[in-house]
């Protein structure tokens, strides 16, 4: 199983993958050449999604590839399945999930701009129920925030205000808050404590773990990857001081792998 995302959003994913599925090993792919996604151009992010997954490919046989990454499914997940004969799973922001959720039917949706402006976003927001308001931050700053949250860098308040405002100067805010992006995962305490405390989060873990174990078992798909490994796309300064977090992942390898 391949498992790839611009950073270390993914890494929510796929903790979530190994609490359900301990068992099954996996490569993460770790882009951070060309992180964030979210700011880059559409024909970019699928030409780069296509030479990740090929490039691994050769090496190592997977039979399951999972797009941890809102962005990158938004943009080329069907151009994907299409490109490629094995299972490829994406996440999305799941309008769905939390209309059967909210109270007050005011729902907010944070995102990345380019999932925003995402031909498949634009459209469940356009046959969204007129009974249900969406409220919408497209940001590319908070995925940024995350990165350096996890390297142990001392967020300030004032950036989460910021972002936020639209929805802190709100009369009602959004009691149901869609995590359209991976890397959202790891801020859910300081959302928190921006808005009032009452907020019911969704993202869309259980719904890629469903996908795996439905794919597992109609096609008999068998466990070819023998151990945890890690790719990253740059060494740099920012890596470094990662490392020291991707331990609790136990991954066997850490290893470059060259994608120009």
């Amino acid at each position: 199983m391949l498992i790839f995302d611009s950073g270390i959003g993914g890494l929510c994913i796929l903790n979530h993958i190994k609490k359900i599925l301990p068992n099954m090993n996996y490569i993460y792919m770790l882009d951070n050449q060309a992180f964030p996604y979210g700011n880059k151009k559409e024909c970019f992010i699928i030409e780069r999604s296509i030479k990740i997954i090929k490039t691994i490919k050769k090496k190592y046989p997977i039979n399951i590839v999972i797009i941890a990454c809102n962005t990158a499914s938004t943009i080329g997940l069907s151009l994907l399945r299409k490109t490629f004969n094995f299972p490829i799973i994406g996440v999305f922001p799941d309008i769905e999930s939390a209309k059967q959720l909210t109270k007050n039917k005011i729902i907010g949706l944070i995102a990345t701009k380019a999932t925003v402006n995402s031909f498949y976003t634009k459209n469940i927001i356009c046959h969204n129920p007129s009974n249900y308001i969406v409220k919408i931050i497209a940001t590319n700053k908070l995925a940024l925030i995350a990165e350096k949250k996890i390297r142990g860098i001392k967020i300030k308040k004032q950036e989460f205000q910021k972002i936020f405002k639209a929805w802190t100067t709100l009369s009602v805010q959004p009691d149901t808050i869609i995590l359209g992006c991976t890397h959202f995962l790891f801020l859910k305490k300081d959302i928190k404590e921006i808005l009032y405390k009452s907020i019911y989060f969704i993202d869309s873990k259980e719904a890629v773990v469903y996908k795996i174990k439905k794919y597992l078992q109609q096609l008999n798909i068998k466990q070819n990857i023998q151990e945890n490994i890690i790719f990253y796309s740059k060494y740099n300064n920012n890596l470094k001081e990662l490392l020291y977090f991707l331990k609790k992942y136990h991954f066997k390898k850490i290893k470059n792998i060259n994608l120009n």
